[in-house]
């Protein structure tokens, strides 16, 4: 083996064994109906080596979050262009939201001549008056950074887009 060969296996060493023993230690703390979760603060997302795993104490799943910490950052020295999440810990939420999203041909032509369609998104909770549909709009932010946002200022942001359209 040369040096410089040996200069790579080393480089690559590091985050290999940490990306290794991040996934060992979310399998060991995962359990099949714990109470908690790691998912991303903003949007919910359970990146791997989180997806679909539940912890039956907050301090495993700290322990959980603090290895999937370890193993994306050690993936992106290999992948510097993988997504970037804030991972906290959280208990399940039981109120599923449901998201159903269709796209239609329509009879119109853009300007550059290509078929337009519409899209529609349905956002949908467990109670009957939890829901929301978005056609061909844009779909805004519906929490701040330590809580959700009231109404008044998602009626503003949509104000303002549709504004920006007329304008």
């Amino acid at each position: 083996m040369t040096r410089e060969t040996t200069a790579k296996s080393e480089e690559y060493a590091t985050p290999v064994e940490t990306i290794r023993a991040a996934r060992d230690t979310v399998a060991a703390l995962r359990s099949t109906d714990g109470g908690f979760v790691v998912s991303c603060r903003e949007s919910g997302i359970r990146p791997a080596p989180v997806t679909d795993a539940r912890f039956d104490t907050h301090a495993d799943a700290q322990r959980a979050c603090d290895a999937a910490h370890r193993y994306r950052d050690a993936m992106r020295t290999l992948d510097p262009s993988l997504s970037r999440y804030d991972l906290v810990v959280s208990p399940i939420d039981e109120t599923a939201l449901e998201v159903a999203s269709v796209r239609e041909l329509t009879d119109r032509r853009r300007a550059n001549g290509l078929p337009a369609s519409r899209r529609t998104v349905t956002l949908a909770g467990t109670g009957s008056d939890e829901w929301l549909r978005v056609e061909n709009g844009p779909v805004v932010h519906f929490t701040g950074p330590d809580s959700l946002l009231d109404d008044e200022v998602i009626a503003r942001q949509l104000r303002s887009k549709l504004d920006e359209k007329r304008g």
